[in-house]
């Protein structure tokens, strides 16, 4: 799967998705109490004489019941059927003659498939043939390892019709959900997978474009061609830098005589200032003394 039909398969199970949330809400405003129906008709019978009047014996496993029904008669109903579990049972007779049952019971599970779960119909209507065979007997058993074919008696046609309720259309729409959610997992996960492929193919191919660029490139200009004086011009240079730099260590730097002297000079300004008037007043207090009085 390639990324775009991962993208598009993700996109398709979020549109399935919302489309079985809506059925879901549709099917959430009906009767739910509403149980299924599976009705049965005898339409057809084959290799028995025009004169025989047989009639089937049907017996249901889930729930466990019992019907009747003719040739050409009514339809007989089996209500609230595990259609998951039930197996449907045939026995026929010729008025009070047994005939035969069918080889296998009827899977129950493969006639109450909805076609779409989004959009249900009303009912369900499949046609089966079924086999009877005559009753197991001591001569139809395995003899010197060798099984006897056991003889069909006749062949009959049963009409189912499935009627399903609002739960076995919940229950349809709940199995389809779960499924689309797996295939957008499986979806994301794959769409996953290619992403990173992708990213690290776009990868790949930018540093070995950028590592045969740096390889192949070629420098336009010869490093220097300007520095006509070559080494001395940059001796020169460097000279008057260090020059620059001794004057301002010397002048304003921190280890400067400047920078020293200020510094002792605000620390030891109280004693100057007290040594300073001390001394004028010893040499000159004379001009801090009163006039004599008149």
């Amino acid at each position: 799967m390639t990324l775009e039909e991962a993208r598009d398969e993700v996109k398709k199970c979020d549109e399935e998705i919302q489309s079985i949330k809506a059925a879901l809400r549709g099917i959430g405003n009906v009767d739910s109490s509403q149980a299924n129906s599976l009705e049965v008709e005898f339409t057809k019978v084959e290799g028995l004489p025009e004169s025989a009047k047989p009639t089937l014996q049907l017996q249901l496993s889930s729930p466990i019941e019992e019907r009747e029904v003719m040739l050409g008669g009514e339809k007989v109903t089996f209500e609230g059927v595990e259609t998951s579990q039930a197996m449907l049972a045939v026995d026929a007779k010729d008025a009070d003659i047994p005939l035969g049952a069918s080889t296998e019971p009827i899977e129950i599970a493969p006639l109450c498939t909805l076609e779409d779960p989004k959009q249900p119909k009303d009912e369900y209507v499949t046609e089966i043939p079924v086999a009877i065979v005559a009753p197991a007997t001591e001569e139809s058993e395995t003899t010197e390892g060798e099984s006897k074919v056991i003889p069909v008696i006749c062949s009959v046609t049963l009409k189912v019709t499935y009627k399903p309720s609002s739960k076995d259309q919940r229950e349809e729409l709940y199995d389809l959900l779960n499924k689309t959610s797996q295939r957008k997992a499986t979806a994301l996960g794959e769409l996953r997978k290619r992403s990173i492929e992708k990213a690290r193919a776009g990868a790949s191919s930018a540093a070995e474009s950028g590592s045969t660029a740096v390889t192949r490139s070629k420098p336009s200009v010869k490093p220097g061609f300007l520095n006509k004086g070559g080494k001395k011009d940059e001796e020169d240079d460097k000279g008057v830098v260090s020059v620059v730099k001794d004057w301002y260590k010397r002048l304003t730097g921190p280890d400067s005589i400047v920078m020293k002297t200020a510094f002792w000079a605000v620390v030891t300004k109280d004693f100057w200032m007290f040594f300073g008037a001390v001394g004028f007043m010893h040499f000159r207090g004379n001009v801090l003394s009163l006039p004599p009085p008149v």
